[in-house]
């Protein structure tokens, strides 16, 4: 999720369109660079109501405080989500203005004092992505009541995870061989 220019909250993963900056365009500029119009935060919300979990990850930005009520009246009208960041001061944020949204600390480069920072910041789950993952990271989480959610997943390499009961979910590019990996560990 991203602001632009004309503070419109948009669904967005990269933080440039052709070599500009996301938050230096407006929605109808990135539309024209990248082809196609980025959908609205808002948009997305309504469609998912009711049908689907959303991990609203929440990259570099000042939008928090426009953000907080959005999410809080989406999940307070049965919606159902959590709002991830590698960004530990947005997650602090957040955790001040709507203490009741599920929040999350993604993990990408260290897991260095993870849970001092997931503690700090007010997250109950973290997403460490799947190179960081091992036995003593697992038990520091679990020891300090944090939810795992690991992100990088591939079934061919890491199956086994999916029957550790420490590791609350997955996110994968291959939905297909993740379901099938874990309907093998059920068994």
């Amino acid at each position: 999720m991203r602001q632009t220019r004309d503070r419109e909250l948009i669904i967005f993963h990269d933080a440039e369109v052709a070599g500009t900056p996301v938050a230096n365009l407006t929605r109808a500029e990135i539309g024209d660079r990248a082809g196609v119009l980025p959908p609205l935060l808002e948009e997305a919300l309504v469609l998912a109501r009711g049908r689907i979990w959303l991990d609203v990850e929440l990259k570099k930005g000042r939008y928090v405080d426009e953000l907080a009520e959005l999410l809080s009246g989406f999940a307070a009208s049965g919606g159902d989500l959590i709002v991830t960041s590698f960004v530990d001061r947005m997650l602090a944020q957040l955790t001040e203005l709507k203490p009741q949204l599920t929040r999350g600390l993604v993990l990408g480069r260290s897991a260095k004092r993870a849970v001092e920072r997931a503690n700090a910041c007010g997250a109950t789950l973290v997403l460490p992505k799947m190179q960081l993952v091992d036995e003593a990271l697992l038990a520091d989480f679990s020891d300090a009541g944090l939810s795992v959610i690991v992100w990088d997943f591939m079934a061919t390499e890491h199956a086994a995870l999916l029957s550790d009961p420490r590791i609350s979910g997955v996110i994968t590019d291959d939905v297909p061989s993740a379901l099938a990996a874990r309907l093998s560990a059920q068994r």
